[in-house]
């Protein structure tokens, strides 16, 4: 079974395993793409010497400064070309290292986290069952559980009578002359009016016996009232309760010798939460080298090699180089015949080099396709806060399997993220996890943990968070509902 660190360590490596064989691809490539200027230059050489065998002075020279202007300019593009791919292959392999670097201290913190909070953990435990067998603590959770409970009577009535009063007062306040009097406050030293009005007010109010009604009316609205002060109170009293049961939890704690083991917990988190951000500066330098270099590898976005090739083929279609094929072949001199076998020679060479160049171009971008998608699913596993200590996958086997058929290109990234969210599981802490808190509810983020001022997912990572968390997913809408997971190819 592995842990959620060791889970994601077990991503990371593979992405890292990714990244160096799109370095081997690119050493290939510059390889490749030097072996192609070499022949080009190669074949230069020998269609000049073909060219003074052939032809006369000045003819050579016309034919000789048409292909020199394209090969030189096809040569230029390719060793630009060349020398682009092999600085950014330099920065990023940097940046690879640097990655891999600064993984080594995240991945320490994030142990060290995951062995401070079961220090915690394992003496709250101990202290919990040492301290509920006490008299004190029993005596204190008897007085808390009959607090609560009739607290929560004494709710139930105030919201029994709230639910209640409004089919109770309907006839009340259906009667006009009734609710027009209660408005006006009539019959309390609230009332004002003129003696006119005075006078016309008694007359209804004697009418309908208002003095009478209003009495039960003003009883009626404030039972509910009291019946809630009466609950809040309660509420209260079992608040009061609950702290000094908690006081003697925490008094416990502190006498086992919590707070330095808290304070070690604090500090790693800290120290978990810096090299967190150090690690996630490198992942987004790295990010932008990788699209640097996507860009040059494929010939949408970066179209020098394509515009070498060009060069070369507008230079070779000249008729003049036609004529002097033909003229080579058709004449039996010995020289200018080994000279035409050497140039296609050479052009089946180049044939083939530009092939290889563009399989390893094509080869590349796949290769980063599968690599980016790995990352978006490392990057969710990080959201969703799998990484959590309480975390665990015990399909770690068929976790392994696949992120090796992912570096074969056999599977793809929606299996492993199926994979992974199928696999979690929450262990749970050792121990009632407010035991003994510091503060309410919890002294560490735990998933389902239902404590005000929680995070999602992956702001367990945040030091000063507190309370109960959820693993959730990301979403474009930060919603959390869509279980969708979708990447901008396959593999």
């Amino acid at each position: 079974m592995w842990t959620g660190r060791q889970t994601l360590a077990s991503i990371e490596a593979t992405i890292a395993n990714l990244h160096r064989e799109e370095g081997q691809l690119d050493t290939a490539l510059r390889s490749a793409v030097g072996e192609t200027e070499r022949l080009r230059k190669e074949r230069s050489t020998a269609l000049r010497e073909l060219a003074r065998i052939k032809l006369d002075e000045m003819a050579a020279g016309r034919l000789l400064n048409s292909l020199d202007a394209g090969e030189r300019r096809a040569a230029q593009i390719l060793d630009d070309y060349r020398l682009r791919i092999a600085a950014v292959a330099e920065r990023r392999e940097r940046l690879v290292g640097e990655v891999a670097a600064a993984e080594t201290p995240r991945n320490a913190a994030a142990a060290a986290v995951e062995e401070a909070l079961a220090a915690v953990e394992a003496l709250r435990a101990e202290t919990e069952t040492r301290v509920q067998a006490g008299a004190a603590w029993q005596a204190a959770k008897r007085a808390q559980a009959e607090a609560d409970a009739i607290a929560a009577e004494a709710d139930t009535k105030a919201t029994t009578s709230e639910a209640e009063l409004g089919a109770k007062r309907r006839p009340y306040d259906e009667d006009a002359l009734f609710a027009y009097l209660w408005a006006r406050k009539f019959g309390t030293s609230a009332y004002q009016s003129g003696r006119f009005v005075k006078m016309i007010d008694r007359m209804a109010a004697d009418f309908i016996g208002f003095d009478d009604v209003r009495a039960n009316y003003a009883t009626l609205i404030e039972i509910p009232l009291r019946l809630r002060e009466h609950a809040t109170a309660k509420r209260a009293e079992a608040a009061e309760r609950l702290g000094a049961l908690a006081d003697i939890e925490r008094r416990a704690m502190i006498e086992a010798g919590i707070e330095a083991k808290e304070r070690v917990l604090a500090e790693v988190r800290h120290r978990l939460a810096a090299a967190d951000q150090a690690l996630e500066e490198k992942h987004g330098l790295l990010r932008r080298i990788d699209e640097e270099r996507s860009g040059l590898v494929s010939g949408g976005s970066n179209p020098a090699y394509n515009q070498a090739l060009e060069t070369i083929a507008a230079a070779d279609s000249k008729d003049d180089l036609a004529a002097l094929y033909l003229e080579a072949r058709r004449t039996p001199t010995g020289a200018d015949d080994a000279m035409v076998r050497r140039i296609e020679n050479i052009d089946a060479g180049v044939s083939k080099t530009e092939a290889e160049v563009a399989d390893l171009r094509r080869s590349a971008q796949a290769l980063a396709r599968r690599r980016l998608e790995v990352q978006q699913v490392r990057d969710r596993f990080r959201g969703a806060g799998y990484d959590h200590p309480h975390a665990t996958f015990g399909n770690d086997g068929d976790i392994a399997e696949v992120l090796r058929r992912v570096l074969q290109g056999a599977a793809s990234s929606g299996v492993l993220w199926d994979l992974l969210r199928g696999g979690y599981r929450y262990r749970g802490p050792r121990g009632r996890p407010d035991f003994g808190a510091p503060t309410f509810p919890f002294p560490f983020p735990i998933p389902g943990g239902g404590g005000g001022g929680g995070s999602w997912g992956g702001g367990w990572r945040e030091p000063s968070s507190r309370g109960g968390w959820s693993p959730r997913e990301d979403t474009p809408d930060g919603s959390g509902d869509d279980d969708r997971f979708t990447t901008g190819g396959s593999f």
